[in-house]
């Protein structure tokens, strides 16, 4: 696995990096973001479940996912579709809710698709994270979770799923 984490240094532009190599086309790849039924087997880091995910794929549509932790405790985040270009580039906001369900501070997510041969190289940036720790946190459980997303997709690839 390729995976780079940085953090620009200029206040709020905190900014988590990934590269992640999958062996599994870029149609299927982007799916997995786009698709409650795949979703639902990859949000969250190791050892985390999604019980729930609701997608309006639509620029300006909205989302909703849980993670449900090892703790047992639910973790509510939601965004926004900012642009959404099959199968080679997803762009959205990113908020954790509060226990009202408000959002709070909004984040953005560019996900970013290339072939490479039979396979797929994913780039993840999320910008604006709000704090060292939660850079630290984000980045920690987002490369868990494209571990999830990997292994889920060339498992799909191979039709073993």
């Amino acid at each position: 696995m390729n995976v780079t984490s940085e953090a620009k240094a200029a206040g709020l532009s905190r900014e988590i990096l990934l590269v992640r190599d999958i062996d599994a086309p870029r149609d299927l790849v982007f799916s997995l973001w786009t698709e409650p039924k795949h979703l639902l087997h990859w949000w969250g880091p190791h050892n985390c479940s999604a019980p729930s995910v609701s997608v309006d794929l639509r620029e300006g549509g909205a989302w909703r996912h849980c993670i449900l932790g090892r703790d047992g405790k639910e973790y509510w985040s939601r965004g926004t579709y900012l642009e959404i270009s099959p199968p080679e580039r997803l762009v959205f906001t990113f908020a954790w809710e509060n226990e009202d369900g408000k959002p709070g501070h909004e984040m953005h997510v560019t996900i970013e698709l290339e072939e490479r041969g039979e396979g797929t190289r994913l780039v993840f940036r999320k910008l604006e994270l709000p704090s060292d720790t939660e850079f630290k946190l984000q980045s920690e459980g987002w490369v868990e979770a494209l571990e999830k997303v990997a292994a889920y997709a060339e498992a799909q690839a191979k039709g073993s799923m």
